[in-house]
């Protein structure tokens, strides 16, 4: 016990390793598994944004956040699934696109064996639209066949861009998200939002007028973008020196929404588990 709390004060007093699973060793992992620590597990893409942000922009975001949470929460952050379906990008150059359904089965699998291993709450970190319904499912296929119950957090993006707005007077979309999350990651400088032809200043849309019809009929439809803008596009004003105001934002965020997620997410746990025990639907049959 004694060796145990010495690994684990060695491992609150290393900076880094302290949130990083991938620099930890394996009596760290075994420390924080004994104190029920949350494991955050990044789920991004690698896909073009435009001609703007970068084929990271979602992995590093969500990056981003894992480590505001991680220091919010005392959890330990493990390295990103990176590569994921990409939804609409797939036949531009760089974007490495696998299918929805060897995305969802790598997620489960990685899910499977964290949770197999010793943690057992782990949260999916995503800010990747395509990725929404797909962890959602992931979630699911892990609880109907381990009984196990991992959580799925994401910041609203439109809030962030109303608050952007009202900071800026543009919302700037996801490059704004970006240049503050390679703020937090300490990366400031990699990505210059300044730096887009002008040609590109027109923001994100469907490829044809036609795909707003087909959304008032409540259609869903696979497509792939047009142009490159119609993904992320750019908006005039920002700069790197609005960087740092960004990841102040951000962090802002982050922060208003993690707060008494690990205790509600605890208390859920124990509630199912009890529930999925007493079997009420047995008394039925």
């Amino acid at each position: 016990m004694a060796k145990a709390k010495q690994t684990a004060k060695r491992t609150e007093q290393a900076g880094v390793r302290r949130i990083f699973a991938d620099v930890m060793n394996t009596r760290e992992m075994a420390a924080l598994q004994r104190r029920g620590a949350i494991a955050l597990l990044p789920v991004g893409c690698f896909e073009m944004h435009g001609v703007q942000a970068a084929m990271s922009c979602d992995t590093l975001i969500a990056e981003a956040a894992c480590r505001v949470l991680a220091e919010a929460w005392e959890a330990v952050i493990f390295p990103p699934v990176h590569y994921t379906y990409p939804g609409a990008s797939t036949p531009w150059p760089g974007t490495v696109s696998i299918t929805p359904r060897e995305a969802f089965d790598y997620v489960v699998a990685v899910l499977n064996a964290i949770l197999k291993n010793g943690f057992k709450k782990v949260v999916l970190v995503s800010f990747h639209f395509p990725n929404d319904h797909l962890l959602e499912l992931a979630l699911r296929q892990v609880f109907e066949t381990t009984g196990e119950i991992p959580l799925k957090y994401q910041l609203n993006y439109s809030d962030f861009c109303r608050r952007v707005k009202e900071v800026c007077g543009v919302d700037h979309g996801e490059a704004a998200m970006l240049l503050g999350a390679l703020h937090l990651c300490g990366r400031h400088g990699e990505f210059d939002p300044a730096t887009t032809p002008a040609e590109q200043l027109d923001g994100p849309a469907f490829p044809f007028p036609v795909c707003g019809k087909l959304l008032r009929h409540k259609a869903s439809f696979p497509y792939y973008f047009t142009k490159p803008n119609h993904h992320v596009g750019r908006y005039p004003g920002l700069t790197l020196a609005d960087g740092p105001a960004m990841a102040k934002l951000f962090r802002e965020m982050i922060m208003e929404t993690a707060v008494g997620l690990p205790e509600a997410y605890d208390r859920f746990q124990k509630e199912m588990r009890r529930a999925v025990k007493e079997a009420p639907w047995d008394k039925l049959r």
